[in-house]
């Protein structure tokens, strides 16, 4: 029995997917009779390109085109479904020499023995030699009527200009999931295969825009699956990561919790997922994450998983999601190449982490959702008796918490120099009912009442009850200094302190 990309390969131009652009000016120009002497198609592997040349080869040879499609009722097309020398497919990876082109350009000058046209395919053309091209060069541009080429490649840039311009190009495009997912669905309603939407879309989804991918995953899941497939039976044929098991890690690192990252990766690894894939599906995750914050309509999600992450975008800024993407897809070669690649793996993730401590846009969107919570007496805050009791309006905030507000507040209200003060200050601190601002060098502009009465102002504003009090540190910790710059520049720094 053929394998699904096989028996379902298109065999017209109508029922090519997700290439319109290109099917509708090969159609024309048949039904013109407007045929070039070279084309070249490109494009990302899997999307079609030799299906359609050969399509266009057996339809410019058709007696009785339907459609701009070989008929296949013909004399002609009969005797072009069989093996024949008038349609010629050429593996440039395995005959790519001078020799091989020079061959071509002999024989190019011998008629059609059955058709009209003598069609070349010439496959991964860009594996051919600098020689080889050259000695094409002439034909490709100037090739007798009877013949036509058709150069087909996933790497056009490799090409040379010279090629280039004496051909007619089309670029195919990646298919889209919803193409994709609509094929699946015909694919197994053929088939006499059950199969749940979701896992339909999560092949579409993991063929990344292939059409030849989709039906070879979906041919393998077709294997897997004796009943009817279900999601967590295609997540299990593509040894895919279960997205609860993501989130737990990448909550993990979205609150801080280094311990909690460490025993969702064991968990993970325990189980067999590939450290590079686990970090593959973190980026991912974000990606998604910032995908439904900014353009819903692009996620390509069950109704459950966008469900899930629309629970974590209460604590995931924009600015924190796109340096985890940045951080894991960093780390990719990193861990192709290390020894210890779970370790790499922990080590971006403990970085993470100290990143969102410090993503104050995170912090000001929390608080402002608590507040929320709190107005709406969605829950409430019991503290005991014997506890010290926080100043009037504070709801147990940590001093980075309260800073975030008063950075908010001057954000909206205070001078450029006051906003680039405060906001880059970060050292503060919360003892009993004070709340201290530490300085090194800016103490004496934090002394300055202007500033002073800017924080009580920003104080007032919120609610925040505490009664401020500025101090000076005597010197730098060093060790502290050291791991803050290295959190900032995700790398191994130097530090020079001048006293």
């Amino acid at each position: 029995m053929a394998s699904l990309y096989r028996k379902f390969r298109p065999d017209s131009f109508s029922s090519v997917i997700g290439q319109e652009h290109v099917t509708k000016t090969l159609v024309n120009q048949i039904e013109s009779n407007r045929i070039g002497h070279a084309y070249l198609f490109t494009g990302s592997r899997g999307v079609g390109k030799t299906t359609c040349a050969r399509i266009f080869a057996r339809a410019i040879n058709c007696l009785n085109p339907d459609h701009g499609s070989a008929c296949g009722k013909c004399e002609v097309c009969k005797a072009l479904s069989a093996p024949n020398m008038d349609i010629l497919e050429i593996d440039a990876a395995s005959n790519n020499g001078v020799d091989d082109a020079r061959e071509i350009r002999e024989k190019v000058n011998y008629p059609p023995v059955n058709g009209k046209y003598k069609v070349y395919i010439i496959d991964e053309v860009h594996m051919l030699t600098g020689s080889a091209f050259n000695a094409l060069l002439k034909t490709i541009e100037e090739p007798p009527s009877h013949a036509v080429f058709i150069l087909a490649t996933t790497e056009a840039h490799k090409l040379p200009a010279t090629i280039l311009s004496r051909c007619m190009r089309f670029d195919f495009r990646l298919v889209s999931v919803d193409e994709i997912a609509a094929l699946l669905c015909k694919v197994y309603d053929e088939e006499g295969k059950k199969y749940d939407m979701d896992a339909v879309r999560y092949i579409a989804a993991a063929a990344e825009g292939s059409v030849r991918d989709a039906l070879s995953i979906a041919d393998m899941c077709l294997s897997f699956s004796q009943e009817k497939l279900s999601y967590a039976q295609a997540l299990a044929a593509l040894g895919g990561v279960d997205k609860s098991k993501i989130r737990t890690l990448f909550c993990a690192i979205m609150h801080g919790e280094i311990g909690g990252c460490f025993s969702a990766i064991d968990d993970l690894a325990t189980s067999g997922k590939s450290i590079g894939l686990i970090a593959k599906e973190i980026t991912y995750y974000a990606r998604d994450l910032l995908l439904l914050r900014t353009s819903p309509k692009l996620l390509v999600e069950t109704d459950v998983h966008i469900k899930m992450m629309n629970e974590d975008l209460a604590f995931a800024s924009v600015e924190f999601l796109t340096t985890v993407i940045t951080l894991f897809s960093s780390i990719e070669a990193e861990l192709r190449y290390s020894l210890s690649p779970r370790i790499v793996l922990e080590t971006a993730c403990v970085r993470a982490c100290k990143l969102a401590a410090s993503d104050l846009s995170a912090l000001e969107e929390r608080i402002s959702r608590l507040e929320k919570k709190v107005a709406s007496g969605a829950f409430v805050t019991q503290v005991e008796q014997s506890a010290p009791q926080a100043p009037q309006g504070d709801v147990q905030m940590s001093a980075p918490m309260v800073w975030g507000k008063v950075i908010g507040y001057f954000r909206k209200n205070e001078s450029t120099r006051l906003q680039t003060l405060v906001g880059n200050h970060s050292d503060v601190e919360i003892k009993g009912r004070e709340f201290i601002v530490w300085c090194i060098d800016n103490y004496l502009e934090f002394c300055n009442q202007n500033t002073i009465d800017a924080i009580n102002r920003a104080f007032a504003a919120n609610g925040i009850g505490y009664k401020l009090r500025i101090e000076k540190r005597a010197e730098v910790d060093k060790d502290k200094e050291l791991e803050r710059l290295k959190m900032m520049v995700g790398g191994d720094v130097k530090i020079n302190i001048v006293k």
